[in-house]
Parts: structure tokens; C-alpha cells; sequence
């Protein structure tokens, strides 16, 4: 009996697991970064879409707090290709396009520059709908790459 139930159990955390990610599930959720270029923590906004069951695009706007009279914001559109670790787990590298302003608060001088961004994370399931994720990416911009470490979470839908 108890090795039935557990088989039971078994079977249906698999199709939970394997319900994980769809082509067309879309959802929203934030990020908490550091980027090395300024210095500074920042917030921000994100939205994916999977394209197929194991690609997904990813939209985002981080901004960055004012540190030594500077600040900055990026808005950054990457792929994830996702590779399944265990049931609720995740790791996927990213790749895609960024643009950066960098701003001195004082004189409003501000250089806005097009780059692109490289990287990779982990996410885990919390709950079928709820997910957390760390990740590392560098952005290659003209004299203001940044190394960027976010954490985040998102609600599927």
C-alpha cells in the first residue's frame, strides 16, 4: 500500500514538474540586481514569454540607484534556453540585446549606448505558478560594460 501511494505520489509530482514551462505560458515578476559599472543595487520589472517548451524571450527594464552622482537604467530583451536539473529546477544560459544610460545627476550629462548581453541562471518552483531565480549576466557596452548579479521571482500565468 505505502509503496503504491508513492508511486502515486511520484507519478503526479512528475506531471507537475513536466507542466512546468509551455510554449505560450507568459509571466511577470521583479528583480533585485547589483551592477558593477555603477556600483549600486537596483529594481526592476521583467516579462517572459516561451516561445517553445524550453526557449523563452525575456523583457526588462532594471534601474540602478544613484552612487558617486551617477545612475543608470537598462532596458534588455534576452533568450533563456532552459534545461531541466530536477522537477522544480532550472538552468539556462541567456544571451541577447541591452541599451544603457548612464547619467551625472548634476549636470544631467548622460551617455546612452547599445550593447549586447551574456550570461546564465538557475530558477526553482516554488509553487506551480511562483518561481525564483538567480542569475549572472555581463553586458557588453561601449565603455560601460557592466557585470550585473539579480535576483528575482515571477508569477506565471
Amino acid at each position: 500500500m505505502k509503496k503504491s501511494l508513492a508511486l502515486v505520489v511520484v507519478a503526479i509530482m512528475t506531471v507537475l514538474a513536466a507542466s512546468a514551462q509551455h510554449k505560450g505560458e507568459m509571466a511577470v515578476g521583479g528583480n533585485f540586481l547589483y551592477g558593477t559599472e555603477i556600483n549600486s543595487v537596483g529594481i526592476g520589472p521583467k516579462f517572459q514569454y516561451n516561445i517553445l517548451d524550453r526557449l523563452r524571450a525575456e523583457a526588462s527594464f532594471n534601474y540602478y540607484f544613484k552612487n558617486n552622482g551617477f545612475h543608470m537604467w537598462d532596458i534588455n530583451a534576452n533568450a533563456h534556453y532552459l534545461f531541466p536539473i530536477a522537477s522544480k529546477f532550472r538552468a539556462y544560459p541567456l544571451a541577447g540585446l541591452t541599451v544603457v544610460n548612464k547619467c551625472y545627476s548634476k549636470t544631467d550629462d548622460s551617455v546612452t549606448r547599445f550593447g549586447l548581453n551574456l550570461g546564465g541562471g538557475v530558477e526553482y518552483d516554488v509553487r506551480p505558478n511562483i518561481g525564483l531565480n538567480a542569475e549572472f549576466k555581463y553586458s557588453i557596452v561601449s565603455s560601460i560594460d557592466q557585470a550585473v548579479f539579480g535576483v528575482g521571482a515571477v508569477y506565471r500565468f
